[in-house]
């Protein structure tokens, strides 16, 4: 139950230091990172997904989200080796 409530802290709050939107699907869908910070001074992003009226938000700690970026580029050496 803790893990709900701290998502739900960092969804909502924390300071928004950078955020970088992407549009999708012809610009119907965006897809947000947001680098976020506490109080505390912790790190943190946010990644949202946004469409027509239905918001969706991911909370990844530093680590989380230092994972998500390793397999994202590993997605992305993956797509530059495929033939279209």
């Amino acid at each position: 139950m803790f893990g709900i409530f701290r998502s739900l802290k960092m969804t909502l709050s924390g300071k928004v230091l950078h955020q970088i939107d992407t549009g999708l699907q012809g610009g119907n869908c965006t897809v947000s990172l947001r680098l976020k910070q506490e109080k505390s001074g912790e790190h943190y992003v946010v990644l949202a997904g946004i469409a027509s009226g239905n918001y969706q938000y991911y909370p990844m700690e530093r680590h989380e989200f230092m994972e998500f970026a390793n397999n994202v580029a590993q997605m992305k050496a993956l797509l530059q080796g495929t033939p279209r």
